[in-house]
């Protein structure tokens, strides 16, 4: 009899914790379908509450033109949507809508890119997780949260990872704040792309191929962006081996990387650990540098009006990564001793005056940044004039005004 009790609540706890802890299966395909009906039919303000556990979900939830919409959580390890199986489109979350609002769930192993919002006005991800499971795979999607075209983001106390591209990237967008986020083993931490307005601050990028990029590249809708603030952050370490798809941006960038700011303007980055990249630390170069050829007569494909100051640098102990354009570009020019900052020396001829000097707003400015090396690798001229001179670059630039979202 004692047996027979004992073993009635051993059943009773059981049951009870299965029902309190939900993990679903790949067949379960009602939660699905009453998880789609609510994004098809969704109303403007309503809030989308995504219960606790682990869903395996087959196709990508979609929310098109309904404003002000709140897809929320029981917190971003309790409440768990799964794209493992996917087998219809791309993303896992796929929205065009303004208000969007989205927090305290996971999204994991996307097809293709975990969430994308596009062409939207006030984004926010907050609290968020969002990757793949299999890290450094080249078979991951590119990005996890990919806001693209969009007007007022906010990526705030998000963890992403294992993106073949970029963990956290916003492209072609308008006033953008990313904030307190924990961005590691991606191709590339952060990446702001051809965006204006910009503040990244106070986030932990590790062990990704490269910490932070700032890039603007041609052929794109919106180009030329502008203005961008990288500070108060920690990167730190990132020197996972590039496991990019070939062809790609992202995919040139060594093993090793900190920052590169690349054929972009007015950008200021300040105040940062950047520490334990066997690489480079920190890069301002034009997309020349690359060596590709391209058709957008209106991209600008040089930088000018940088300033990295105040920064703590610190390098890596391993060798530079000599299996990808940069880091062959890198090892050709400096062996293994690539000094902590360097820029490629182009210079837009439209940034000079009728004397030859650059003009003073877009002059690259590099100071109070500790016991630094550095060079001028002077690639317009094929490193004829390539200098160690920090001297020249003892300049500063109006401060940048802080984003303001209002969301």
């Amino acid at each position: 009899m004692l047996f027979r009790l004992l073993s009635l609540v051993l059943f009773s706890i059981i049951l009870f914790t299965s029902c309190n802890n939900k993990t679903s299966t790949a067949t379960d395909t009602d939660f699905e379908k009453q998880l789609q009906e609510k994004f098809i039919n969704a109303k403007e303000g309503e809030v989308i509450e995504l219960p606790e556990g682990t869903y395996n979900l087959l196709r990508p939830l979609i929310l098109d033109g309904v404003k002000n919409v709140t897809i929320k959580g029981k917190g971003k390890d309790k409440t768990i949507l799964s794209f493992k199986g996917q087998k219809d489109g791309a993303e896992g979350l796929r929205i065009t809508a303004d208000g969007i609002v989205m927090e305290d769930f996971c999204v994991l192993d996307a097809k293709g890119d975990c969430i994308k919002v596009q062409d939207a006005t006030n984004v926010t991800f907050r609290r968020m997780k969002v990757g793949w499971t299999s890290l450094h795979d080249t078979k991951n999607g590119s990005y996890g949260t990919y806001p693209v075209g969009c007007t007022n983001v906010l990526i705030e106390d998000c963890e992403v990872y294992g993106s073949a591209d970029a963990g956290i990237y916003v492209g072609q967008s308008k006033n953008i704040i990313v904030r307190r986020n924990h961005v590691h083993d991606n191709v590339a931490g952060i990446e702001i792309e051809n965006s204006t307005d910009a503040d990244v601050y106070e986030n932990l990028s590790e062990n990704n191929t490269g910490g932070v990029l700032v890039f603007d590249l041609p052929d794109l809708p919106k180009k030329n962006g502008m203005r961008c603030r990288v500070f108060n952050n920690r990167i730190v370490n990132n020197n996972t081996k590039n496991f990019g798809v070939k062809g790609t941006t992202v995919a040139e960038i060594p093993a090793g990387t900190g920052i590169i700011v690349m054929a972009t303007n007015y950008c200021d980055i300040f105040n940062n650990e950047i520490s334990g990249h066997n690489s480079i630390s920190a890069a301002v170069v034009s997309y020349m540098s690359l060596a590709k050829p391209f058709k957008d007569s209106i991209y600008d494909p040089y930088s000018g009006g940088i300033v990295i100051r105040d920064n703590k640098f610190s390098r890596g102990t391993g060798k530079p990564d000599n299996e990808v354009a940069f880091g062959k570009l890198f090892n050709v020019i400096f062996g293994d001793k690539v000094p902590d900052v360097v820029i490629d020396g182009f210079v837009n001829p439209a940034y000079k005056n009728t004397d030859g000097s650059i003009k003073d707003d877009q002059k690259i400015c590099i100071t109070n940044n500790g016991n630094i090396t550095f060079s001028n690798m002077d690639l317009a001229n094929k490193g004829k004039n390539k200098s160690n001179d920090l001297s020249k670059y003892n300049c500063s630039q109006p401060q940048l005004n802080e984003v303001k979202l209002n969301l």
